[in-house]
């Protein structure tokens, strides 16, 4: 996935290992249903739903998270970069 882009829909993403997220980590440290983005007022806003693994923004676990430009996000032992 590396140098892969992501555009975050109106709607906002699911990510997790089940088929019936938005995004699909087909990685063992990603929980079923491990987060959610989503744009709230103009931000992006990440949440943990519970994952095992943990969800964390600049290598801070957190349970939710506004995002800014050049934070990286990992779900697990996946990392994204915010742009």
């Amino acid at each position: 996935m590396t140098g892969m882009r992501l555009s975050i829909p109106e709607g906002g993403l699911t990510v997790g290992r089940e088929r019936d997220n938005s995004l699909v980590l087909a990685d063992p440290t990603v929980s079923r249903h491990h987060a959610r983005l989503a744009l709230e007022s103009g931000a992006l806003v990440v949440y943990d739903l519970g994952s095992t693994n943990g969800t964390f923004v600049n290598e801070q676990r957190i349970s939710q998270q506004r995002l800014q430009a050049g934070d990286v996000v990992r779900f697990g032992g996946v990392r994204f970069r915010v742009e």
